[in-house]
């Protein structure tokens, strides 16, 4: 799955600047492979037991409609969760592109000559190589150590502790420049009521 390996490098890439949690999307990366290893079982289960032929068009025809289901409701599964680590990568994840489900599908036609446990064979294979790929991804990931937190959030308060206090600071001095401008007007205008009198 190329967007996954793309979000994977983004993501260590960002974990420079500690935005990414790389223990937490290891744990995703991790659940997706585990929805492909009870693919691979829903594959193996087929392959111990074929049954009936099916036709020469369609692998849904050989495996049967319920498996079928089964792996199309675990892509579903998968594609909410490749989307939670594309999403990690924050604004690299607009240009990342979901290109193939991670769970190998039972909707591809027959190749000529092509039988059911055939195809089922060589998509068990392809099931596996996959699973194998996200915990090598989830690996790379896990192996990330978030960057301290102390040291940035000092870093981050003392220049905003110190505009804070330059703005307290202009504050005072505009407002004492205001009561003194004030007070000779009002010392003037006393005179003058003075003077009428």
């Amino acid at each position: 799955m190329q967007i996954l390996d793309q979000a994977v490098e983004a993501i260590r890439k960002q974990s420079v600047t500690g935005r990414a949690n790389g223990k937490q999307l290891a744990v995703t990366l991790e659940a997706i492979a585990t929805c492909g290893d009870h693919a691979a079982r829903l594959w193996q289960g087929y392959l111990d037991n074929p049954g009936a032929a099916g036709d020469k068009y369609t692998i849904v025809s050989w495996i049967g409609a319920e498996r079928a289901k089964q792996l199309h409701e675990l892509s579903l599964q998968t594609h909410a969760l490749v989307k939670d680590v594309c999403t990690a990568t924050g604004d690299q994840a607009r240009f990342l592109v979901l290109d193939e489900s991670p769970i190998a599908l039972a909707y591809r036609g027959l190749k000529d000559g092509e039988t059911g446990p055939q195809a089922a064979q060589s998509l068990l294979a392809a099931q596996q190589a996959t699973n194998k790929h996200l915990r090598a991804l989830a690996d790379k990931l896990r192996v990330i150590k978030p960057v301290a937190a102390k040291p940035a959030a000092k870093a981050a308060t003392k220049p905003a502790a110190k505009k804070a206090a330059a703005k307290a600071v202009k504050k005072k001095t505009a407002a004492k420049k205001k009561t003194s401008a004030k007070k000779p007007a009002t010392k003037k205008a006393v005179k003058k009521a003075v003077k009428k009198k």
